[in-house]
């Protein structure tokens, strides 16, 4: 494979991903939880598939949306039961904030 197609490749996944994450209002892994973290570890390993053409673009890009739109509703869902999630924490035992 040539160098222009994966440079090409690698510039639409990097923009798919990017407005994904847009899309969901995080901007940095450091916003998120844990299951965001293991989202973007997930991202990130689905990425050198579609750079070296393992997967057509299509795959990635119905992969990459199907993934990030559970974890929306699953976060949403979440939030709408009441459950908080690990960074906002609760009050220990001698009233501090754990984080």
């Amino acid at each position: 494979m040539d160098l222009a197609r994966v440079v090409i490749r690698v510039l639409f996944a990097w923009v798919f991903v990017q407005a994904l994450l847009r899309i969901s209002g995080k901007r940095t892994v450091k916003q998120g939880d844990l299951t965001s973290f293991v989202v973007a570890i997930v991202l990130g390993d689905m990425f050198d598939d579609v750079f070296w053409a393992e997967v057509p673009a299509a795959q990635f890009v119905v992969a990459a949306g199907v993934l990030v739109l559970l974890h929306a509703l699953l976060t949403i869902d979440s939030f709408r039961r009441g459950e908080r999630s690990w960074r906002r924490g609760s009050a220990g035992p001698e009233g501090a904030a754990l984080h």
